[in-house]
């Protein structure tokens, strides 16, 4: 990924009213950019944090928050490229934009790796987690905390879904990620990739059938006005990392990263649970809007998690099988202690 601003970029500014040497100028009024909406777990993180920044530095630092990626338009790789350039200060990431910058970004993401979110944290804040936060200062980025977006769930407007053979034939729309192209293909479905932004209206035109995301994504986008089924499956478990730029990790004193560093973990153990607590109340909200939620049984999981074993192989070589190995030791550790 390229590190200088693109044409893009600069264009945005250009539009925001900012100039190049603006943005690139030393300030204590830190920029933080996520692209989902306000109101969203994400949204919710950064407002605990800069209430944190402001309260613990005496107002001295300011937190400007800037959901649905407004200072790149919405676009996740310019979003990236301007953080990583030093124009965005700080953003919180989903790790399904990660692989972009490194391949291994994919290992959380292995289908059924945690059975639960006190399983995935922990492996998320040991040293599996800081094995991939190490590989960001190559990319001009400082990884702070772990956040979550959720476990991916899937949704449909044809049919229940209870077996992998029930997916034959869906056009499903999941993100442009190898491994979730290779999931759903594994199960005979059709994957479809698109923005983001082209979800709901691919849904409400049955350009496709169905697609999958966390529960408050699901909700919050009001999937339910054009879906009728979901599945609570739990296939894939998606991060979110709260990041500084390179430029403002150094122009800080080391009280400052301190402040920082203290104030992004903490905001993103809130964002946790507001997930864990949206775990727990949206299912039978959705059921309330007419959605037909289904269960799996302990069997009817094993037959997805048996069928999809075949694509946690192939990957577990594609994604390094080091890397990965540090996970599985992480999470057996993990699950031995509970």
């Amino acid at each position: 990924m390229k590190t200088r601003l693109s044409v893009i970029a600069i264009t945005v500014l250009v539009a925001l009213g900012i100039s190049f040497g603006d943005a690139l100028a030393k300030s204590r009024t830190i920029r933080v950019s996520y692209n989902v909406a306000q109101g969203s777990s994400w949204d919710k993180g950064a407002q605990k944090f800069k209430e944190i920044v402001e309260k613990n530095s005496n107002g001295e630092i300011k937190v400007e928050t800037f959901p649905s990626a407004v200072l790149a338009q919405g676009n996740d790789r310019i979003e990236i490229e301007m953080a990583q350039s030093g124009v965005i200060d700080m953003l919180i990431k989903s790790t399904m934009w990660m692989p972009a910058l490194d391949q291994r970004f994919a290992t959380i993401m292995l289908p059924f790796q945690f059975a639960n979110h006190d399983v995935a944290e922990a492996v998320m804040d040991g040293p599996a987690g800081n094995m991939l936060m190490d590989i960001l200062p190559k990319h001009k980025l400082k990884g702070l905390a772990w956040g979550v977006n959720g476990f991916r769930q899937v949704t449909n407007g044809r049919k229940e879904i209870r077996r992998p053979a029930d997916l034959q034939g869906l056009k499903m729309r999941v993100p442009g990620l190898d491994l979730a192209l290779a999931i759903f293909r594994k199960m005979g479905a059709v994957p479809v990739s698109m923005s983001f932004a082209e979800v709901f209206t691919a849904l409400q035109t049955q350009t496709v059938d169905g697609q999958e995301n966390p529960l408050s994504l699901i909700w919050s986008s009001r999937f339910f006005e054009v879906q009728k089924y979901i599945t609570l499956w739990n296939y894939m478990y998606d991060a979110v990392c709260f990041i500084s730029s390179e430029k403002l990790w150094n122009s800080l004193s080391l009280a400052e990263r301190d402040l920082i560093a203290k104030a992004a973990k903490e905001a993103m153990n809130f964002e946790r649970q507001v997930v864990r607590g949206e775990d727990k109340s949206l299912s039978g909200e959705l059921e309330k809007k007419g959605m037909k939620v289904t269960v799996l049984s302990p069997a009817e999981l094993k037959e997805f998690q048996d069928a999809l074993r075949p694509v946690y192989d192939e990957f577990k070589v594609k994604l390094g099988k080091e890397t990965v190995s540090v996970f599985e030791r992480e999470v057996a550790k993990t699950v031995k202690k509970k």
